[in-house]
């Protein structure tokens, strides 16, 4: 599978990446929402996204078990 061929696969399973390509969350793990004044919170730091393929792996892993 090419990098945009996982990217994709990515996305389409529930990961994002904000920060840059290689910098990957899971969204169900995430607590981003919108306050009561209208700004955005939660943003996950940098230093806890993973690589596109640690996600894809564990992205496989979670789909075999």
């Amino acid at each position: 599978m090419t990098r945009e061929e996982k990217r994709l696969y990515l996305k389409e399973n529930g990961w994002w990446a904000l920060y840059h390509e290689d910098c990957w969350f899971n969204s169900s793990e995430d607590t981003q929402h919108i306050d009561s004044e209208g700004k955005m919170v939660g943003f996950r730091p940098k230093e806890e996204g993973i690589t596109l393929e640690e996600a894809y792996k564990k992205l496989n892993q979670n789909k075999d078990e």
